[in-house]
């Protein structure tokens, strides 16, 4: 019997390339894979980032907040003489949030909301001089742009000056401390007052001449802000009183 071999020669192996489809359906299945790496990438950048905002926007608050505890802490109840030679009360609050002319100063900065007699200046050279400051904080508009429009529309300034009693008109240094308010509000508890309830706090200081000379016992100040909402503190004066220098 005679068997016959294939031919080598003839003898081929099929091989089989991928199909068009089957190249097209890879590619999508890379792309997609890419596309969601990236969302998943910028997602986190974008967390990342909301994250940076969120704890910046917490320290600015939370300094002012030292800024006004400080100044607070150190509220003495001195009387002083502006530079028209009138008697100052040793703290003066307008009444609630509104921008009123209650200052004497000619400079811009009458719209003061809060202004009292603090100690503790540092005296870095160890001049001969008070260790006694006028502090004041007032509001002002922003000037907004289209980056910022969901912002609120004031801003919170500190301004402070010395010395306390001068025949000149005063050099106030201004320094702002926080953007993005709608308002600010300031109540007094006066130690007068048996109780302390909500009906206990004033809304102005002095609540009358027979006071011109005291503190209150403690300043409550809330601050109402554009992407957080309300904060409250309150801050005590020590005794009321303050000391005399």
């Amino acid at each position: 019997m005679l068997n016959y071999l294939p031919n080598s020669k003839h003898h081929h192996t099929s091989k089989q390339g991928f199909t068009l489809i089957e190249m097209l359906v890879a590619l999508a299945i890379g792309a997609g894979i890419t596309l969601l790496a990236y969302q998943a990438l910028s997602g986190a950048l974008n967390i990342e980032e909301r994250v940076r905002e969120v704890t910046t926007r917490n320290n600015s608050i939370n300094r002012v907040w030292q800024v006004i505890a400080d100044d607070v802490q150190h509220a003495v109840a001195r009387p002083w003489v502006d530079y028209l030679g009138g008697i100052q009360p040793p703290m003066f609050g307008v009444l609630g949030d509104r921008l009123a002319q209650s200052s004497v100063l000619s400079n811009g900065s009458d719209n003061h909301l809060i202004r009292f007699v603090r100690s503790g200046e540092k005296n870095f050279f160890g001049q001969t001089r008070s260790n006694l400051q006028l502090v004041a904080y007032r509001i002002t508009e922003e000037e907004t742009d289209n980056n910022n429009e969901d912002r609120g529309k004031l801003s919170l300034w500190r301004d402070y000056w010395r010395p306390i009693d001068s025949v000149e008109e005063p050099n106030i240094k201004s320094r702002r401390l926080l953007d993005g308010m709608k308002t600010i509000h300031f109540r007094y508890l006066s130690r007068n007052n048996d109780r302390v309830n909500d009906e206990a706090w004033i809304e102005g200081w002095p609540e009358s001449s027979e006071q011109n000379s005291e503190l209150p016992i403690a300043i409550e100040v809330t601050i109402d802000l554009n992407d957080i909402g309300e904060v409250t503190r309150l801050f005590a004066l020590i005794e009321g009183e303050g000391s005399q220098q």
